[in-house]
Formats: C-alpha cells, structure tokens, sequence
C-alpha cells in the first residue's frame, strides 16, 4: 500500500474515526496504523481512517516526519515509538 494524501492538508476533517482518535494514547494510535497498514485492499472507510490517523499524529506533536510529510502519510511499512519519534519499520 502506498499512501494517504490529504487534498487540502491545512483543513481539519471530522469523520466518525477523528473522535474515536482524539482518546487514543500515541501507543494505541501506533497500534492502529499497523493493524490498517497490513490490509491491502481499499475502501471509503478505510481512506476516513487514514486521514483520521494522520490528523491525529500529527495533533501528538511527536516527530512523525519519518512517515508524514507534505500533506501524505506512508503505508508501506509498519511504525514504532523510538526516543518520543515514531519510525517507519523497513526491516522484517
């Protein structure tokens, strides 16, 4: 899987996944996005997660730009809080 894109990354987008979220710890959130990350197959609901996930992220303050940039977030590997950064995993 390749990625989110936000088209307009400076607006905030409500869906029934961005309050769930909001109560999520950096852990859970972690969890979440490698529990989606394995999945290959795509939905409306599944693009609603990602970009629920990829606000919420980002709403952490912790530095997410190993994953996150220009107003996309990367699927294609697995992420992990190292030293309050998450990084993407590229070794199996």
């Amino acid at each position: 899987m390749g990625s989110i894109r936000k088209v307009d990354s400076n607006k905030r987008i409500e869906n029934e996944y961005t309050e769930r979220f909001a109560e999520f710890s950096i852990v859970e959130l972690v969890q979440e996005f490698n529990t989606d990350q394995r999945k290959s197959g795509w939905v409306g609901a599944r693009g609603r997660l990602g970009i629920a996930l990829y606000q919420a992220f980002l709403d952490t303050g912790i530095d997410c730009s190993s994953f996150i940039s220009e107003g996309r977030m990367s699927l294609k590997y697995p992420i992990m809080i190292e030293d309050n950064i998450i990084i993407q995993v590229k070794d199996n």
